[in-house]
């Protein structure tokens, strides 16, 4: 007959330890059946956190003249995808090329290559962010 020696219960599932009759011990790693699913789901929460705001804070440095760069961003990104797209048809020279003394950007802070820009601002708040719906039970 076996004897429970320790059980010890998370949220997640358990841990069972146990010593048999011919007196080897034995350890039971147990995991909740919604577990998985529940974890899955927090995933995919963070992936849509994180995508839209890599968009809202890059938007704030895009260059603005009309705002359809902006428009282009939320309407090239699917939250949750894991890509951000800014879909105008000049929008990769505007992030590659534009010059912010010599367009008629709007923005003060709109410039070339605004998501780097905007990621060593934000970077820290997003991973913040990130990983609190990750990793919450």
């Amino acid at each position: 007959m076996a004897k429970t020696l320790k059980f010890i219960e998370t949220p997640r599932g358990w841990v069972k330890y146990v010593k048999t009759a011919n007196g080897k011990i034995e350890a039971e790693l147990t995991w909740k059946n919604d577990y998985f699913r529940r974890q899955n789901e927090n995933i995919n929460t963070a992936q849509k956190f994180l995508d839209s705001e890599v968009l809202r804070y890059s938007n704030k440095y895009v260059p603005k003249v009309t705002s359809m760069l902006i428009t282009s961003g939320i309407l090239g990104t699917k939250p949750g995808s894991g890509e951000v797209a800014w879909i105008a048809p000049y929008a990769w020279r505007q992030y590659h090329l534009v010059n912010r003394k010599t367009t008629q950007n709007i923005n003060p802070n709109g410039g070339p290559y605004w998501f780097e820009r905007a990621m060593a601002v934000h970077l820290k708040q997003i991973k913040a962010g990130v990983a609190k719906k990750a990793w919450k039970d």
